[in-house]
């Protein structure tokens, strides 16, 4: 006789639908309600329990690993996160204004010495994990200079969702196998001279380095760059590296004018030069939109000072702050419709607009956002908006 628990790591999330969330992996499956009613009875205590399932979803369940058979009973009783809809399923938590770079593209702008208190840390993740969330977005400024940030790191593994430690990875090596989290993202803003001009010399070299300590220590990796003038031929080549440092995805884009950047406006290409180089972008897991609704509408973000906001550009609108609890922001972020919009090209539903805070450093939130129209061919070379 054998018992039957979700394995560690995967959990109930009813978001708009039931579903069951794969943090591991980052993978998300839409359930039936009589499959959530049944793996919610999955909690190890109960003998004999897998021969209730049906034989080919539990087929499905042991061959992608995501419950696991006992010989002794055992408590283990599934984690369920819930909210209505629309879901809150990523969190930008941005813990620290701290940072050991000064970066010339840096949208938050000079870093500062302000940190979220680890017991509001401690509280968000707790109800971030309650309302169903998926994926903590740790961000900072350089997330690891928070001064509490290895007892925040022993919090993580409590919770049911996917933590992304965001870093400009020059602090990795020697501590990444101490992180908790899944995912390491590092920021490569083209090859070594490119990359330094931007984030100090020897920054490239300690970035790579911190990759490598990363996979090395069994967590994924992930690479984020910003297209700008100095570094768009580099984009071939650092291709190339992305793929050698075996990232599992590739985040690719063109920043908006604002913070350090609207101090070095000569770093800024138009859209129709930039948009080409989004197409190097890959993977991205279970991110999706809202349909009919404009961008982020599963996201939020926190600062270190305590406020929420539709996302971390608009630190400058905050909707509330977290003494009145995640869902409260939550409830509050704009989420304006695409019909909204001054948009009305055949791509519209697959961009959902674009970047609408980039959107309105060119010509109005309510406008097209001209990178992403650039990069579908809606507007031709010349157009969308100049420097």
């Amino acid at each position: 006789m054998t018992y039957l628990a979700l394995q560690r790591g995967v959990s109930l999330r009813r978001l708009e639908e039931p579903y069951l969330y794969d943090a591991r992996h980052d993978e998300l499956y839409e359930l039936s309600q009589e499959a959530w009613d049944y793996l919610a009875g999955a909690d190890g205590a109960r003998a004999g329990y897998a021969a209730a399932g049906d034989p080919e979803f539990m087929a499905v369940l042991l061959e992608e690993d995501l419950v696991a058979e006992f010989e002794t009973a055992c408590s283990c009783p599934p984690r369920i996160g819930a909210q209505p809809g629309p879901s809150l399923r990523y969190l930008e938590l941005y813990v620290t204004e701290r940072c050991n770079l000064r970066c010339g593209h840096c949208f938050l702008g000079a870093p500062g010495g302000e940190d979220l208190p680890l017991d509001v840390i401690t509280r968000l993740l707790d109800e971030f994990d309650e309302m169903g969330g998926l994926r903590l977005l740790l961000t900072g400024g350089e997330a690891l200079l928070h001064p509490d940030f290895w007892e925040l790191n022993d919090l993580l593994p409590r919770h049911g969702f996917r933590t992304v430690l965001l870093s400009n990875g020059t602090l990795l090596a020697g501590v990444a196998e101490r992180l908790r989290v899944h995912e390491v993202q590092v920021s490569l803003d083209g090859m070594r001279v490119a990359h330094d001009g931007l984030r100090g010399e020897g920054s490239f070299d300690r970035a790579v380095e911190g990759v490598w300590a990363a996979r090395a220590a069994g967590l994924d990796v992930s690479v984020s760059t910003m297209v700008l003038s100095h570094n768009r031929d580099d984009l071939p080549a650092l291709e190339d590296l992305v793929l050698r440092l075996g990232a599992r995805s590739w985040n690719v884009d063109v920043p908006s004018r604002c913070g350090a950047l609207a101090a070095h406006p000569h770093l800024l290409l138009s859209p129709p030069e930039s948009a080409g180089y989004l197409s190097y972008a890959f993977g991205g897991g279970v991110h999706d939109a809202v349909p009919g609704s404009t961008c982020g509408s599963h996201l939020m973000a926190v600062f270190p000072d305590g406020a929420g906001a539709k996302c971390g550009f608009y630190a400058d609108r905050p909707v509330g702050r977290v003494e009145e609890g995640l869902a409260v922001l939550w409830s509050r972020v704009p989420r304006p419709s695409l019909d909204s919009l001054t948009c009305s090209c055949a791509f519209l539903e697959a961009c959902h607009g674009g970047c609408r805070f980039r959107a309105s450093t060119y010509n109005g939130e309510e406008q097209p956002d001209p990178v992403q129209c650039c990069a579908r061919g809606v507007v031709t070379a010349g157009e969308g908006g100049g420097q």
